[in-house]
């Protein structure tokens, strides 16, 4: 390979690393057996990427999620995050029937329809640690002068969440034939060069890694920072 390094700040290209905390309970499904939907305290980086770059639709025709073409329109792409410190709660509750008003699948009787949600505690402190791990860590790819927002909505009651940043200054990529480990869970998708070990995340739309070892990639480093670039990244630059 001739060229071994990429000065992302050439290409119109800011780096940053966010700390994300959650003001309300979040939820979304992560997985769901019987009746029972539980929330893990890991956010595919679609979901934050869509949420950071305020993408949706008014209108949407078809049946089938377009994330291939909407990221290629986004111009902040987000690095998968996880908290490692998060705490949950389990919240009981019925299903009722609008039309009948009865509870239950039983035409017979009443029978409570009970079902169970497992949700992320808020955090409210703004004044933890830089280096706890009570947030959802993660990092942000900006490009075309987009500015990461401080305040996203997540999840499927659109939980309000703050997110604090610090850019990561003259990032420059660089590839490494040699393992590295990122200090951040990573998209399959992303990874252009190989994968060594890895610590399998089942989330929908599809599983990630919570950690792994990869070499013959392009990766940017910075103190304690260690930031695959993402293969969507290197297309569009």
């Amino acid at each position: 390979m001739e060229n071994k390094i990429i000065n992302l700040q050439d290409k119109g290209m800011r780096v940053f690393y966010g700390r994300l905390y959650n003001h309300d309970y979040l939820w979304f499904s992560s997985s769901e057996i019987s009746k029972i939907i539980t929330t893990i305290p890991v956010i595919h980086n679609y979901a934050l990427s869509y949420a950071l770059s305020y993408f949706s639709y008014g209108v949407f025709e078809g049946n089938k999620p377009r994330y291939f073409e909407d990221l290629r329109q986004m111009n902040i792409y987000a690095t998968p995050a996880i908290n490692l410190q998060a705490s949950k709660v389990t919240i009981s509750f019925n299903a009722m029937d609008d039309m009948t008003l009865t509870t239950g699948d039983s035409k017979k009787s009443n029978t409570p329809n009970l079902g169970k949600r497992v949700y992320v505690n808020p955090i409210y402190e703004t004044n933890i640690s830089y280096y706890s791990h009570r947030y959802f860590r993660f990092y942000a790819f900006c490009m075309k002068n987009a500015i990461p927002p401080a305040i996203v909505r997540l999840g499927k009651k659109g939980c309000s969440c703050r997110i604090q940043w610090e850019e990561i200054a003259n990032p420059v990529a660089r590839f490494e034939s040699q393992f590295f480990k990122p200090t951040h869970p990573v998209n399959p998708l992303d990874v252009e060069g190989e994968i060594d070990a890895f610590d399998l995340v089942s989330i929908p739309p599809h599983s990630f890694f919570r950690t792994a070892r990869i070499k013959n990639d392009w990766v940017v480093r910075q103190k304690e920072h260690c930031i695959l670039l993402p293969k969507l990244i290197r297309e569009r630059i």
